[in-house]
């Protein structure tokens, strides 16, 4: 659905979807997760790593926080193209996700558990670490993705139904009340 720019727009009242929420969710995790995760000894403060993998570091912790802010800004804007924007909003923190996982196939890396085993959890023998936060926020990723666009396609009922909005027509919006 396209916004009009005439008087109530065709956005205002619609609605977030599940899966926008779902997405937004990943996507603010994503922005302020490497802040959290690797703000301490164990990373950034680390006394045994080197200046440059401490660089490394600080680079994947801004990295995450403007793939996040990234999707945030697409999922939180009202343009004419939401199918765009929501697959945006989908494949900015997917990349950082999908990045972390992949880093596990490269020589000489591990998760926590090699320096701080202590740290990281273990199920039947398997370390639940970094591998199992990339598949989980994918998955949830690729769950938000589906639920919105089948939203989108109207296969879910918003709750007001699918041609209503509860926003009366004759409501102003701040559009409207801008002078435009």
């Amino acid at each position: 659905m396209a916004w009009s720019g005439q008087g109530v727009s065709e956005w205002e009242g619609q609605g977030v979807s599940a899966g926008r929420k779902v997405l937004k969710v990943v996507a603010g995790a994503t922005a302020v997760g490497g802040f959290a995760a690797d703000w301490n000894r164990t990373h950034l403060f680390n006394p045994n790593w080197p200046p440059h993998a401490r660089f490394h570091d600080a680079q994947t912790v801004a990295m995450g926080a403007l793939l996040g802010l990234g999707g945030l800004w697409v999922l939180n804007r009202r343009g004419s193209a939401p199918q765009r924007d929501i697959a945006m909003g989908a494949l900015l923190p997917a990349f950082f996700w999908a990045s972390m996982g992949a880093a596990f196939g490269f020589p000489g890396t591990g998760g926590l558990q090699t320096e701080f085993p202590d740290m990281v959890p273990r199920v039947r023998g398997v370390w639940i670490d970094e591998r199992f936060a990339s598949g989980a926020m994918l998955g949830l990723i690729a769950v938000g993705y589906y639920l919105d666009r089948r939203w989108q396609a109207g296969q879910i009922q918003r709750p007001w139904g699918a041609g209503a909005s509860p926003v009366p027509a004759a409501a102003p919006s701040l559009y409207c009340l801008r002078g435009r």
